[in-house]
């Protein structure tokens, strides 16, 4: 039975055999108990990418200009988001953290290595929103 928490190899490898045109939208895969997704696109240039995310949650309304003046910090130099980028998506303002790698470096092992700290990362941001809801003070490290 397949295990439900790990990506495994096979999958990982018959994703990085397609190339971009042949991969469909967003293959999703669930990792620590977390839905993750993988996608590919070929730049103006023709360089091949692998797009890994994984969601964040959705901006409480009422504190949408801390969070996203606080997700445009983050993002300066990756100085709060190590190395990831955190985006938005959708009329409901959802969070979304993601990493690219150039498809010619990929693993399935580096794969999985990407995946795993997203969602690290994805869980550490959570708990900050979580902290700016209830209003106690949220540290990020």
């Amino acid at each position: 039975m397949m295990d439900r928490n790990e990506h495994h190899t096979g999958d990982l490898e018959r994703f990085l055999a397609l190339g971009a045109e042949a991969a469909p939208g967003l293959r999703e895969y669930i990792f620590d108990g977390s839905a993750t997704g993988l996608t590919r696109l070929r730049t103006a240039e023709g360089e091949d990418w692998i797009i890994a995310c994984v969601d964040v949650g959705v901006v409480p309304a009422e504190h949408a200009e801390v969070v996203h003046r606080l997700l445009l910090l983050a993002n300066n130099l990756w100085a709060g988001t190590q190395g990831n980028t955190l985006g938005l998506y959708g009329d409901q303002d959802a969070i979304v953290l993601s990493r690219s790698v150039r498809a010619a470096e990929a693993s399935p092992h580096m794969l999985r290595q990407v995946l795993r700290s997203l969602v690290e990362d994805a869980r550490r941001w959570r708990v900050w929103l979580d902290h700016l809801v209830d209003g106690s003070a949220p540290v990020l490290d």
